[in-house]
């Protein structure tokens, strides 16, 4: 064997009944090495903290929480630890060693993966997060450096790193320049993730629970679909606005199933994403054995991976300020309406109209409310000094009582934002600015106050048999007067033909 030294480190040396065999790689609190476990004669992995953090008892601490955390889970896709402990003022974790590659290094090789593939990564990343969940811990670094898939396409999640105990709440307040304490202890106004995958919540330094994870889970599976992230930026605080403010674009030569799913995932507001890792991980097995009966499953998925202009490459953990960030925020806020990409929303609905005669129909209605809209505010402009050059779409109230129909009432609105934010002299709030308001009771003055806005456009769609109706209003936020309103009623029948004529 050889004695090359490896930073601290030589191959063949020992620790305790453990040899070295060499350095595996490192990450953001210390190096990990590939060693054999004398004792029982097994392959292992070698975590040690750096001596920095060693001397940091706040990283210290971190570091022996990982290891509890982990440990405290028995679960096959999760990294199993077998040890921790201290030599010579250095802290070590002990866990298996798995052979294959990480998520990373199969998207980096711009493999195409079958459906199958993916949805098989998937459900066991999802499995992984529902026991982890289920045990108070959420891992918040969810990334394809942290997913490794054996030989056999077993996957595992790495690095609870960054894992926090929910039930150990903190008394310190987030402060205004968006301290967290949903990571980890760090300074105020700082945040600590990876950027591309972090969730809106994260990303504004905000307390974080469990589906700060599923939303990083979409990240990857959009990815892993696309061959690309959804969310990117020239730079790193870029990267931060495009996840605040902008919507992915339409995943494309994909099931109309794992669209929604993704799309689900990726929902900025939390309330409105998926609640648990459990009910992802049964649509995902559900649409599984779907695709299975169609035999589809093995089908490839070829990405466009058209590169994303001076996308910023970010795959390491950074540290960042959050001031910062609203500085770049603000910068762009004067476009951020114009450059969201809400089209995906009509194309989506589009999408499910083919095989679906009630969307067909609903799609229908969107029109007609945009070219009304459209209509309506060109003769305003014209004809009234007092011209509105702001509005907001709120998002349209699904009265069907149908839950099923929830995408498609979230879809109008979309729709319209999107039409609406091409007209000259009008600026639309974004999706992301709105929809914080579902669900909830409508004071239209505090919200345009709020938003500042002069007007508020609101929906609301309902169906009673074969009638579907729709219901726009525009209201002038000054007054409260209903400065223009219209009420769609059409049969299904009827539409198809509409839809010919438009």
């Amino acid at each position: 064997m050889t004695n090359e030294k490896t930073n601290g480190l030589a191959d063949d040396s020992r620790m305790g009944h453990y040899r070295i065999v060499s350095k595996i790689g490192a990450g953001g609190m210390g190096e990990v090495y590939l060693a054999e476990d004398t004792r029982l004669d097994r392959k292992v992995a070698l975590k040690f903290l750096n001596e920095e953090f060693s001397k940091d008892s706040d990283k210290l601490n971190r570091f022996i929480q990982e290891a509890k955390a982990v440990s405290a889970l028995n679960h096959p896709n999760i990294l199993t630890v077998y040890e921790i402990g201290e030599t010579d003022g250095t802290n070590y974790i002990v866990t298996e060693f798995i052979e294959g590659k990480t998520l990373r290094e199969h998207l980096s090789q711009k493999e195409s993966l079958s459906l199958n593939t993916i949805l098989k990564i998937g459900v066991q990343v999802s499995e992984a997060l529902s026991a982890a969940h289920q045990a108070g811990i959420i891992h918040r670094d969810i990334k394809p450096e942290n997913i490794m898939i054996r030989s056999d396409g077993y996957a595992k999640v790495l690095d609870f790193g960054l894992a926090k105990l929910t039930e150990q709440k903190q008394t310190d307040e987030i402060s205004l320049e968006g301290a967290t304490k949903a990571l980890v202890k760090t300074n105020p106004g700082m945040v600590m993730g990876t950027v591309s995958y972090m969730s809106p919540e994260k990303a504004r330094g905000k307390e974080t629970d469990a589906r700060t994870d599923l939303w990083s889970l979409g990240v990857v599976l959009y990815e892993m679909l696309a061959g690309k992230v959804p969310f990117a930026g020239e730079t790193i605080n870029h990267t931060i606005v495009s996840i605040l403010e902008k919507e992915p674009k339409l995943l494309e030569n994909v099931p109309d199933e794992l669209q929604r799913i993704v799309r689900k995932t990726l929902t900025k507001d939390v309330e409105m994403r998926y609640q648990s890792a459990r009910d992802l991980l049964i649509d995902l097995k559900n649409l599984r054995r779907d695709l299975d009966i169609q035999g589809e499953l093995e089908r490839s998925i070829v990405p466009n991976r058209e590169a994303t202009t001076n996308q910023v490459q970010e795959n390491e953990t950074q540290i960042y300020s959050s001031k910062s960030i609203e500085e770049t925020k603000a910068e762009s806020e004067a476009k951020a309406t114009q450059n969201i990409t809400t089209s995906s929303s009509f194309e989506y609905a589009v999408t499910k109209a083919k095989s679906n005669k009630l969307a067909t129909a609903i799609v229908c209605i969107i029109l007609l409310g945009t070219i009304s809209a459209i209509a309506y505010f060109g003769f305003f402009a014209k004809s009234n000094a007092k011209q509105i050059e702001s509005i907001a779409v709120m998002p349209f109230v699904n009265e069907s009582g149908n839950a099923d129909n929830e995408y498609l009432s979230d879809g109008m609105t979309e729709t319209l934002i999107s039409s609406l934010s091409q007209l000259p002299n009008l600026n639309v709030k974004a999706r992301s600015s709105v929809f914080r308001y579902k669900g909830k009771e409508i004071d239209l003055q505090k919200i345009a106050a709020e938003l500042n806005v002069q007007a508020i456009l609101t929906g609301r769609i309902a169906q009673r048999g074969e009638q579907l109706i729709l219901n726009l209003e525009l209201v002038d936020a000054r007054t409260e007067n209903v400065i223009w309103s219209e009420t769609y009623t059409r049969k299904q029948a009827d539409l198809r033909g509409t839809c010919v004529k438009i």
